[in-house]
């Protein structure tokens, strides 16, 4: 885990979320992948989560 709260947000697993175990969000790595390179689904984001990466990305992009 990488101290850096604007580009790394952190996420604590949840039956929301479905993660097993702590996270964070990299802001700063944004990259595409096809289908055939996803393999499994790590968890979901959804509410005040989804809300938060939209705002740290906007602020990263200098879109806000």
């Amino acid at each position: 885990m990488v101290e850096a709260p604007l580009l790394r947000l952190p996420l604590e697993p949840s039956v929301a979320n479905g993660l097993p175990r702590p996270a964070q969000l990299m802001v700063d790595k944004l990259f595409t992948a096809s289908r055939p390179q996803v393999r499994e689904l790590l968890g979901l984001l959804q509410g005040e989560e989804l809300a938060r990466l939209e705002r740290a990305l906007r602020q990263w992009l200098e879109l806000a």
